[in-house]
C-alpha cells in the first residue's frame, strides 16, 4: 500500500509518535498534502504541551488549552519556544567561554522567564561525558537561581505596589505566594515554584475533603477545627524537636515545610497553610500579628455567627476564633492570649496584637525569622549544619541565599521614609557585591527608584557623604564595569623571580589547617596583587586573609601567593604557597567542592586529581 492510500486521519494519528523536528525537516517536505497533515492545530498543541512543560505567565498556555485548537496558531508558538531554546544555548556558550559580558547574557537569558526554564534544566543534568560538565551545570544552575529570583522579587513588587492596605482586600492566593517567593531563592533544580505550591495546597484541600464527609453541613467553628485538627494529626503544621530545631531554616519556608516529609515548620508558617487550606474551603481566615508566635483567626460566613446562627445586618460585632495550628487541637480564647500579652508588659492597646495582618506583614515577619536563623547558623550554636540543610543544594549557599532574599523583601516592603530601610540597603548591597552580580539588572530595576526616593531623607539627617555601601548607583557602575572589562592575563614565563610551583585546578591539604582546597588563582607579588575573579566580591581585594605562618610585613618577596575555592570560607581564599600539599587521591576530594567547582573549571581529571581550568583568559598557560 502506498502512501497516498492511507487516510488522512491514520497519518495524523501517526505523527503523535513522531518527534516534531522529524515531522518538521522529514515529513512535511515530501508533498503539499503531508505538509497540510502535518500543519494540524492539535497536532502542534500536543508537541507544544509535552515538549515544553513550563511557560511565561504572557502566553496565558492553560487559557490557550481551555480554548479551540484552531484559535491558536501552535506551530508558530512551538517554533517561537525552539528559536527561544536556540538563543539561550549560544548565550550560554559564550558564559561557559568568556568573562566578559557574562551579567550582560544571562540577563538576556532571565529576561525570557520561564521560557528559558526547560532548556536550563536540561543543562543543569547534562551528560557526564560532557567536556565542560562542571562548568554547563554550574552556570546553568546560577541562571536558573537568577530567574527564580526574577520572579519573586516581581511577586513581592507587584503586591507591595498594589494599592492594598486590609488584609481582606488582597487576593486569596496572595498569601501563599508571598511567602513561596523565599522559597524560589533556594529552589535550584528542584520542583517546589509558586505553582508548586498552590498546588500542593489544592491537594492537601482535596486529601482533607475526603477525609471529612459531611464538611459542607458544619458551621464555621466546627469546619475551622476539624481543620485544625487533621493537620497536626497528618504532622502538616508544627515541629517534632522544637526544642533543637526551631531555628531550622527550612521551618521558615512554606515550600519546604509542604515537600519535606516531617512538614516541619515555625508557628508563623503553620497558621499560614492553615489560612491557605481555609481560604479554599470557603472560610474567611488570616494570620494576626500575636508576637512571638502567629496565630489564625477564623471569621464567620456573612449574616451568621461562627456557630451558624443567622443575625441581621444591624447587629453588632458577630465574633471570631483564633486558633494555633502549630501547637494545639483547640480555639485559644481571647481572653487567654490578652493574658498572655498582659505577661509581656502589653496591657495597652492589646486589640491591635489581635487583629488581622496583611500578606505583607506575613512576609515581612518571615524574612526576620530567617535573620534570625541566619545569626544562628553564624553562631553554630547547634553544632552542626542541619540549621541551613534543605531539601536540595548546598547547605551554606541556601544559608546565603535565604538571607539575600529576605534583605530583598524588607527592602521592598518598607516604607522608604524610614532609617531602617537605609540600613537594610547598606547591608544589602553588601551580600550583592559579593554574590550575586547577575542581579545588577533587578537591583536597577526595583532599588534605584527606591534609593532615589530615600535620597531626601538622606540629606535631610546631614550624613556626610555616602559610603561605598550606601550608593546602589556608584555599585552597578563598578559591577557593569567589570563585566565589560577583560580579566588581567598571568603568563609564567614573565616573571624574573622565581617559578610559580602550582597550577590552576590542582587540589591541595592545607599543611597546617588540614582543609582541602583547590586552587583557582595565583601570584608572586604579594596577596594584595592577586587578581580578582569576575563575578567575585570587590571588597575583597582591600583584605589580606592569607594563611601563610609569616606577617605581612616580612614574607618574602618572590614568595608566591594562591588563591583557592573550598567547601567553607570565602572561594577566594588566599594561601602560601608553604602550606600547600598535594592531593592525589581522588577518593579524598570533598564531594561539596563539586557542586561549586564549576565556577572555575570545566570538569574533573580522576587519572590526574585536577580540575581541569576554565580560567584560560586570566592563566592561558595552565
Amino acid at each position: 500500500m502506498s502512501l497516498d492510500q492511507i487516510p488522512d486521519e491514520i497519518i495524523h494519528h501517526l505523527l503523535y509518535y513522531v518527534s516534531p523536528e522529524d515531522t518538521l525537516a522529514n515529513f512535511q517536505p515530501v508533498s503539499r498534502r503531508l505538509k497540510l497533515i502535518a500543519s494540524e492545530p492539535l497536532l502542534w498543541r500536543y508537541y507544544c504541551r509535552h515538549a515544553f512543560k513550563y511557560w511565561n505567565p504572557d502566553h496565558d498556555l492553560q487559557g490557550k488549552l481551555r480554548g479551540k485548537a484552531s484559535d491558536v496558531d501552535w506551530k508558530s508558538l512551538y517554533l517561537l519556544r525552539k528559536r527561544q531554546n536556540g538563543r539561550v544555548s549560544r548565550l550560554l556558550d559564550l558564559i561557559l567561554e568568556t568573562k566578559v559580558h557574562r551579567l550582560k547574557r544571562i540577563e538576556q537569558i532571565v529576561r525570557l522567564g520561564y521560557d528559558a526554564k526547560d532548556f536550563l534544566l536540561e543543562q543543569c543534568q547534562v551528560d557526564d561525558s560532557s567536556e565542560d560538565i562542571l562548568a554547563r551545570r554550574f552556570h546553568s544552575n546560577s541562571i536558573l537561581d537568577s530567574l527564580h529570583r526574577s520572579l519573586a522579587i516581581e511577586e513581592w513588587h507587584r503586591t507591595t505596589t498594589s494599592g492594598h492596605t486590609d488584609a481582606e482586600h488582597f487576593p486569596d492566593n496572595t498569601l501563599e505566594r508571598m511567602l513561596g517567593a523565599f522559597d524560589m531563592f533556594v529552589l535550584h533544580d528542584q520542583p517546589g515554584d509558586l505553582d508548586d505550591i498552590s498546588r500542593m495546597l489544592d491537594e492537601r484541600t482535596t486529601e482533607f475533603l475526603s477525609c471529612t464527609p459531611g464538611i459542607y453541613e458544619m458551621t464555621t467553628r466546627q469546619k475551622a477545627l476539624a481543620l485544625v485538627r487533621w493537620l497536626r494529626s497528618n504532622n502538616l503544621t508544627g515541629l517534632t524537636r522544637s526544642e533543637t530545631s526551631y531555628r531550622n531554616l527550612r521551618n521558615c519556608l512554606i515550600g519546604q515545610a509542604l515537600r519535606h516529609e516531617d512538614h516541619d515548620s515555625i508557628p508563623i508558617i503553620s497558621s499560614a497553610i492553615y489560612c491557605c487550606i481555609a481560604t479554599r474551603l470557603g472560610m474567611q481566615a488570616q494570620c494576626c500579628s500575636f508576637p512571638t508566635h502567629v496565630h489564625a483567626i477564623v471569621f464567620p460566613s456573612e449574616g451568621e455567627t461562627l456557630d451558624g446562627i443567622p443575625v441581621s445586618q444591624h447587629e453588632e460585632h458577630q465574633g471570631m476564633m483564633y486558633l494555633d495550628p502549630y501547637g494545639s487541637d483547640y480555639e485559644v480564647s481571647s481572653n487567654a492570649l490578652r493574658e498572655t500579652l498582659a505577661q509581656f508588659g502589653w496591657d495597652a492597646n492589646t486589640d491591635l496584637f489581635l487583629a488581622p495582618v496583611s500578606p505583607v506583614s506575613v512576609a515581612m515577619r518571615t524574612a526576620r525569622n530567617i535573620r534570625a536563623s541566619f545569626a544562628r547558623a553564624e553562631a553554630r550554636e547547634q553544632g552542626d549544619i542541619d540549621i541551613s540543610r534543605l531539601l536540595s543544594g548546598h547547605p551554606a549557599l541556601n544559608m546565603n541565599a535565604a538571607l539575600y532574599a529576605s534583605l530583598w523583601a524588607i527592602l521592598l516592603m518598607t516604607p522608604v521614609n524610614v532609617f531602617e530601610w537605609d540600613e537594610s540597603l547598606e547591608l544589602f548591597l553588601r551580600h550583592f557585591a559579593k554574590n550575586w552580580h547577575e542581579d545588577a539588572w533587578l537591583v536597577e530595576k526595583y532599588l534605584l527608584p527606591l534609593s532615589d526616593q530615600f535620597a531626601p531623607l538622606r540629606q535631610r539627617l546631614a550624613r556626610h557623604g555616602l559610603r561605598a555601601w550606601d550608593d546602589p548607583r556608584e555599585m552597578l557602575t563598578l559591577v557593569r564595569e567589570l563585566d565589560d572589562s577583560s580579566p588581567p592575563v598571568l603568563r609564567r614565563t614573565s616573571f624574573d623571580a622565581q617559578p610559580v610551583v602550582y597550577k590552576i585546578g590542582q587540589i591541595f591539604r592545607h599543611r597546617r589547617y588540614r582543609w582541602i582546597g583547590v586552587i583557582n588563582g595565583w601570584t608572586d607579588q604579594g596577596t594584595r596583587r592577586l587578581p580578582m575573579p569576575h563575578t567575585v566580591a570587590i571588597d575583597e581585594t582591600l583584605e589580606d586573609s592569607s594563611d601563610t605562618d609569616l606577617p605581612s610585613l616580612v614574607r618574602p618577596r618572590n614568595q608566591t601567593f594562591y588563591t583557592c575555592l573550598r567547601t567553607t570560607g570565602p572561594e577566594r581564599h588566599v594561601v602560601a604557597e608553604d602550606n600547600i600539599s598535594l592531593v592525589q587521591n581522588p577518593e579524598e576530594v570533598p564531594e561539596d567542592i563539586f557542586a561549586l567547582a564549576g565556577k572555575f573549571f570545566k570538569r574533573f581529571d580522576p587519572e590526574t586529581c585536577t580540575f581541569i581550568s576554565n580560567l584560560k583568559e586570566e592563566y592561558p598557560q595552565d
